[in-house]
């Protein structure tokens, strides 16, 4: 009886249910307690909540609780089954766990907030003696339930989109985050237009869509073409770090051609100087500052579009569109007369994306954020060793980064 009373008091059994009786299985190193209810118990259907009549009693099931005393312990009761006039019969609920879970609510929250601190799904399982799958699927139904919990009146007004690689190959994914609260709202598998326009329109509800003020984006052709076909009334923005990013490469193809030609000519000057150009001169080293100093000072194509790269960084410092439009078109035509190739191509796409670029200096947004997020989902990966399935991908991602409301309701 000793051990009837303490289980009640421990878990805290309310009326129509009680304690019947404790099981102590020492191989197991398990302890089941028994939960039955009062023969005169009332009931509600628990879909509409309405008083309902007993119908029958489903077969025993079995929900892990918190240990104690070092030992596994597990609820076990036989779930009754109501009949309401409206909904037929239906599974009645239990104050313990919310349906189709095999855990207490205590449980749950308490497996959450280790997947929280370890990042790590397996680890996660070691330490409270689950399976990967049952692991996976009590962050699946977190996950749920955090989607469904979220404010739809809640405004969203800077949007970013960013492609992430899922798999070996050229397979990406298409990640939608929300700047302003540093949190991904979801994920799609491919990176085309019309995925991503789904993502846009099942993700956010048609007053969202129409409050967002701007999207920061690279100049991938889907991400411009969805987002200008969902929300007109946004403005699209390309930002410095891949502009940064073409106008690098535009440097680096340069080397590389140059170089060949003038190992032809028995001339070694470019060996070597690879990220002499690529890094940031604040972060020389004296021997490599001297270098690049007599690089910079010959007469060298690479030298000559490395320095159209590095003025281009001014066009992100003018104060207003007017002044940014006006530095681009001298810049644009500087580039041009310049002659070379890597460099016209560059710029060629820069004006066609030039809008994109006036967005900055009218929002100075950047793509930070998605850099960041994208980063922490790569570290999601690695934490899971890769994923075989984007399904699997997406809850984690979702789970750890989604900002999500994911613990079960608590009973009353």
């Amino acid at each position: 009886m000793k051990d009837i009373e303490l289980y009640r008091q421990l878990l805290g059994i309310k009326s129509p249910w009680t304690v019947d009786h404790v099981s102590l299985n020492m191989e197991e190193v398990a302890v089941y307690v028994y939960l039955v209810e009062a023969p005169d118990s009332t009931w509600c259907c628990p879909t509409c909540g309405k008083s309902a009549s007993l119908y029958d009693h489903r077969e025993e099931r079995i929900w892990r609780h918190l240990d104690s005393c070092q030992f596994h312990t597990y609820l076990v009761a036989a779930v009754p089954r109501v009949n309401c006039t409206t909904h037929g019969v239906q599974t009645a609920d239990v104050p313990w766990s919310v349906p189709h879970s095999r855990f207490t609510l205590l449980f749950e929250r308490f497996a959450i907030d280790v997947l929280l601190a370890t990042q790590v799904q397996a680890k996660t399982a070691g330490l409270l003696g689950l399976t990967s799958s049952q692991v996976h699927d009590l962050m699946e139904r977190a996950v749920l339930r955090g989607l469904k919990r979220r404010d739809e009146d809640e405004v969203i007004d800077h949007l970013t989109l960013d492609e992430k690689s899922f798999q070996h190959g050229h397979q990406y994914m298409t990640v939608l985050g929300d700047a302003n609260r540093d949190r991904v709202l979801d994920v799609c598998e491919t990176r085309t237009k019309d995925a991503t326009s789904a993502l846009l329109t099942e993700t956010l509800t048609v007053a969202q869509r129409n409050g967002v003020r701007s999207i920061t984006m690279d100049m991938w052709e889907a991400f411009m073409n969805a987002a200008q076909t969902i929300m007109t009334q946004a403005d699209i923005i390309h930002d410095r770090f891949h502009t940064a990013q073409y106008l690098n490469a535009a440097v680096d193809k340069t080397r590389r051609t140059e170089h060949k030609t003038l190992l032809q000519q028995d001339c070694s000057t470019l060996k070597n100087s690879k990220y002499l150009w690529l890094k940031g001169p604040d972060n020389f080293t004296d021997t490599q500052r001297e270098r690049f100093a007599d690089l910079r000072d010959q007469d060298l194509a690479t030298a000559k579009v490395w320095s159209f790269k590095e003025t281009f960084r001014s066009f992100f410092a003018c104060k207003t569109v007017d002044d940014g439009h006006l530095f681009f078109t001298q810049w644009y035509e500087d580039a041009v007369s310049l002659g070379n190739t890597h460099l016209t191509k560059v710029a060629d796409m820069l004006k066609r994306h030039l809008p994109g670029l006036l967005a900055y200096l009218r929002h100075h947004r950047t793509n930070a954020m998605a850099e960041s997020l994208n980063s922490r989902i790569q570290h999601i990966k690695a934490c899971a060793h890769g994923f075989r399935r984007f399904s699997s991908y997406r809850i984690a991602i979702l789970f750890f980064l989604g900002k999500l409301a994911l613990y079960p309701q608590e009973s009353s």
